[in-house]
């Protein structure tokens, strides 16, 4: 019931908002935006069904044949949610085609919607015209009320209109924390993302209507029980799911007696039996079997989605097995790499990456390995990794339970060559004018021209001379096991020269050893001024 344990429908708003903070970081490809393509074209589906399912629900509902005060007024009620929730529905369907209507209302198609990205902010943001964005937040605030207006639940429906603090994965984001609901939805969220996000509000809708139905019916038809059609049913979370995500759900019999104690199966195994308080008080309790499992498949269609089905049997005493075939869908898992950094790996050194999968909220399952001839990868926390190419190119396979499920090829390049800088004490002198005679000592350092690197490969940036051999005035080369350079000790005069180079330049590495780096660039020379 509502105000209990999210489900993976409600979840998946704010896996939207994680995979699209990983997509605007990068310079992604249609491809993956038109992933948000398939998911909104499961979510229709689901508008769909759930839409007829609470259909059947309310003409359940009101064929009781009950006269009972409490029966007529759950009629009363459910026509009035049914109402209530269509014109919802339907509103929202209206605001989608508002977002994916491009210049002269033609409706965005295809590649053209896809690519799109102005729209959302266009159409629910401008200051100048904020009727839409304002009437949406109007509207979704609107019908919980009204919804909790009608049921009067113990524990009434909670707000659809959520902000990032209303998120665990938002709640201390700084960046996200100060926006608004309608800012949080859509600021710089892709059209066709803006869409799913719709369509997401719309099955979140359907089931608040389903759930208050169900309490509903629950009144209608608890005054008779009916033992003519026994059907057995699973109240799962949710029927679409990504693969590696586990399947729970509750199986019990429509129309159960508190006096019966049913045995259940799920594909002939049996299930545990519990009792459920569905909502109506602890003397309202049925009896259902637990039903919960990891999902998987491997017949996926062209939208990434494969149809599952199991079966289940409930014995009931002296009566025939009653069987059912349950179906769901599961969604092709869809890895995205999210870290500015992914698109330059450095051989040998470590690039920490943030891994998510579009509606998978539990990551603990996910895992990433790299063949041993090509590097290492290393799991840092759930979603976050590190991998360390040591080949030209490195294919990072992508685990999900233990299975693999794609595979990711990075082109790697070496660590980047450093440059000499010539410092005095602190300061870094210009070599083209020389050296200030009298000084005591200079002290040549590698410095780094590659910005991403320094950046992003914190733990393999620390570049640090071990060695170097310098003439002077072309004289034998004197050898010195650092980068600092005793000019005091030679007597140098104005007009000396001096040489710098086989310069050995190392650096820790991300797993700990210690690399050698292309010093080739540090060679330098210069007078005594």
């Amino acid at each position: 019931m509502a105000g209990g344990k999210e489900t993976p429908r409600q979840k998946m708003i704010g896996m939207m908002y994680l995979v699209l903070t990983a997509l605007l970081a990068l310079n992604v490809s249609s491809a993956i935006l038109e992933k948000f393509a398939i998911v909104n074209t499961t979510l229709e589906d689901l508008v769909t069904e759930d839409g007829e399912k609470n259909s059947k629900k309310l003409e359940g509902i009101k064929g009781s044949t009950s006269k009972e005060d409490k029966v007529l007024v759950a009629k009363e009620k459910a026509e009035k949610v049914r109402t209530l929730t269509k014109t919802m529905v339907d509103y929202l369907s209206e605001v989608k085609k508002k977002i994916a209507t491009g210049s002269g209302n033609k409706a965005l198609e295809g590649e053209e919607l896809v690519q799109n990205t102005v729209n959302p902010e266009e159409v629910m943001l401008d200051s100048r015209k904020p009727e839409t964005g304002l009437d949406y937040e109007k509207k979704i605030k609107g019908y919980v009320k009204d919804l909790n207006d009608i049921m009067q639940l113990r524990t009434p429906f909670p707000k659809l209109n959520k902000k990032a603090e209303d998120f665990p994965e938002f709640k201390n984001d700084t960046h996200q924390i100060s926006k608004n609901f309608l800012e949080f939805s859509f600021e710089g969220t892709p059209t066709m993302a803006a869409v799913a996000l719709l369509s997401q509000m719309q099955t979140e809708v359907l089931e608040y209507e389903s759930a208050a139905l169900d309490s509903l019916n629950a009144i209608a038809e608890g005054v008779v029980t009916k033992f003519d059609q026994l059907v057995p049913m699973v109240q799962a979370e949710s029927n679409t799911l990504v693969a590696g995500q586990t399947y729970e759900g509750n199986l019990f019999l429509a129309g159960a007696s508190s006096g019966l104690t049913p045995q259940m199966f799920k594909d002939g195994k049996p299930v545990q039996i519990e009792e459920v308080d569905v909502g109506l008080g602890p003397a309202n309790k049925i009896k259902m079997g637990k039903v919960k499992f990891p999902v998987g498949a491997s017949n996926y269609d062209e939208k990434g989605v494969a149809k599952m089905s199991y079966k289940v049997k409930i014995n009931l005493p002296n009566k025939a097995p009653i069987e059912k075939t349950i179906e769901y869908k599961v969604l092709r898992p869809v890895p995205i790499f999210g870290s500015a950094a992914a698109a330059t790996l450095y051989r040998d050194c470590g690039t920490e990456i943030n891994v998510s999968i579009p509606g998978l909220t539990d990551l603990s399952g996910l895992d990433l390995s790299v063949p041993a001839d090509q590097g290492k990868a290393f799991r840092l926390a759930p979603g976050k990794f590190a991998i360390l190419p040591t080949r030209a190119q490195c294919n990072v396979n992508v685990l999900l339970n233990g299975q693999g499920i794609s595979v990711q090829r990075f082109e790697t390049q070496d660590s980047p060559m450093p440059i000499a800088k010539v410092l005095v004490g602190t300061s870094a002198i210009d070599i083209a004018k020389g050296v200030p005679a009298g000084t005591a000592s200079i002290r040549v350092e590698p410095e780094i021209l590659d910005q991403i690197f320094a950046k992003n490969n914190n733990k393999d940036n620390k570049y640090y001379i071990a060695g170097l051999v310098f003439q002077i005035n072309g004289g034998s080369p004197i050898a010195i096991k650092s980068g600092t350079i005793p000019l005091a000790q030679y007597n140098l005069r104005k007009g000396d020269n001096i040489a710098v180079s086989q310069v050995q330049v190392m650096r820790p590495s991300y797993d700990g050893a210690t690399k050698t780096v292309n010093g080739s660039k540090m060679s330098v020379s210069c007078r005594i001024n």
